[in-house]
């Protein structure tokens, strides 16, 4: 049993039961490019150091210890727990615990998974006599190759926001967790059925969400259960309230998204706040750019002038309507392609017109900042390009319009498959974002031209229909403007 079934079954037994029963796929967010190990050996002055393998018992690395203070990757186990110390240095029956933090902050929450590791070294006879944590300093800045002296930052302080907190040593110390207890519940714990709580439906929503609740996965359109934020739709349900139509408004927290909802239920399906849409749309001005980028983050910066988590840009699909024809562009490419990218957008973007994507506050324009910061020698028209900039989600986010076909989620590929089903994203090989940016990195690794080729394709077919949705949303918008005037 690892620290991670643990965590698991203290959040819930339901969902460290299904755990074991599934192998879930892992999705590494971060693009880590850099020896780690190697990265922090040259931090430490490090010489000679080992580092673990995957199933090492005790044993076997107490074997180890006798050949080398530093390990990597340490693995122990001790009534039924086994652990993997990130770095430890080890002397005789003594040692110093560091952990490694793909992070700019060294924040308390690691205590908890330092003492874990307390709990089993001390199991196999060793006392731990210093903690460490190793981050990634913020501020520092790739220039012409890695500097591992001041990537890293080390620290026995937990460091948040640039702020000293407390000592990791007694925070460590004064953690009281029976683990003796813990593991003997797991032992006896037995299959339990599902009870909804905030721990299932929190911003991180169980992945074993709809296997405990399948009846969600098949819900009506204008089912209660798509109410938004809302505090009280299981109560409602639980009450016998199954559609949007008949809400409690006593129980309704009335957002202007919730009330779009209720009302869509209400005159059919769809709702349409016709003067703001009309106003929104009326801001528009030829030829409009639907745009939409591909990017991945860099926990440690591989390229010139790049800083602790920044992303790299890899991709672009740009459609271009003059208000009677559609243009298409698109740039797809390996490595530092920065200049690259912002030479053929600037080439392939009207210098007039507006400019959308989808959540453009929170991606496209970041991206385009970000990437005159890299370049200031385009920067201006970088800039200029964000001033014409206008995010697509507004009028499904301000409440504005609403189908109950969205089911209360408002993504792209959402809205996409509600008005043309058959010009689906699940036709496609890669479906979202994160699978496009694991294509991404296998297409930066494969050494076969065929095969690489169609990573190739199927990215640009991902991007693509990603700024092509864009259009069709727009012209969607446009049309049930028109339907509402007629009515």
């Amino acid at each position: 049993m690892h620290v991670s079934d643990i965590k698991r079954f203290l959040r819930c037994p339901r969902l460290y039961q299904l755990s074991l029963e599934t192998k879930t796929k892992f999705h590494l967010y971060l693009n880590i490019s850099t020896d780690i190990n190697a990265s922090i050996a040259n931090k430490l002055n490090i010489e000679k150091y080992y580092v673990g393998l995957t199933n090492q018992e005790s044993s076997d690395t107490f074997l180890v210890a006798d050949n080398y203070n530093w390990i990597f990757k340490a693995r122990f186990s001790y009534n039924g727990l086994r652990i993997r110390v990130p770095l430890l240095y080890i002397d005789d029956d003594h040692c110093d615990v560091y952990s490694i933090l793909l992070s700019s902050q060294a924040l308390e929450s690691e205590a908890v998974n330092m003492a874990f590791m307390r709990y089993v070294l001390e199991g196999n006879g060793l006392t731990v006599d210093n903690y460490y944590i190793l981050f990634l300093n913020k501020d520092y800045v790739y220039d012409e190759k890695l500097d591992d002296e001041n990537l890293w930052i080390l620290t026995d302080h937990f460091i948040k926001d640039g702020r000293i907190m407390d000592n990791i040593k007694d925070s460590v110390e004064n953690i009281s967790l029976d683990l003796d207890y813990i593991l003997y519940q797991i032992d006896k714990s037995e299959f339990e059925l599902p009870v909804r709580t905030s721990k299932c439906t929190g911003r991180n929503r169980c992945q074993f969400y709809y296997d405990c609740f399948p009846m969600e996965k098949v819900i009506e359109d204008n089912s209660i259960l798509t109410l938004v934020s809302s505090q009280y739709k299981y109560e409602m349900y639980d009450d016998g309230i199954r559609y949007l139509k008949d809400a409690d408004f006593q129980r309704v927290e009335g957002s202007k998204v919730q009330l779009a909802q209720i009302n869509a239920d209400q005159n059919g399906g769809l709702y349409v706040d016709r003067q703001a849409l009309k106003h929104w749309l009326e801001q528009l001005e030829f030829p409009i750019s639907f745009i939409d980028f591909e990017w991945d983050l860099y926990p440690i910066p591989p390229y010139q002038g790049m800083k602790v988590m920044d992303v790299l840009v890899f991709q672009y699909s740009l459609h271009v309507f003059d208000g009677e024809k559609l243009t298409h562009y698109e740039f797809i490419e390996e490595g530092d392609s920065r200049k690259e990218l912002v030479l053929s957008l600037l080439e392939n973007l009207p210098e007039k017109g507006s400019v959308i994507a989808y959540n453009a506050t929170g991606a496209e324009k970041i991206r385009i900042r970000e990437l005159a910061g890299y370049l200031p020698q385009y920067s201006e028209k970088l800039l200029q390009i964000n001033e014409r900039m206008i995010d697509m989600a507004i009028p499904f986010i301000s409440g504005w319009v609403y189908d109950v076909r969205m089911q209360g989620a408002f993504t792209l590929k959402t809205i996409e498959n509600m008005i043309d089903d058959k010009h689906s994203y699940d036709n496609l090989r890669v479906s979202d974002g994160m699978q496009a940016v694991e294509i991404y990195r296998e297409m930066c690794q494969c050494p076969d031209e065929q095969q690489k080729q169609l990573y190739r394709e199927q990215l640009l077919q991902y991007c693509g229909l990603d700024s092509y949705s864009l259009y069709k949303i727009y012209k969607w918008l446009n049309k049930i403007l028109s339907d509402h005037n007629d009515r």
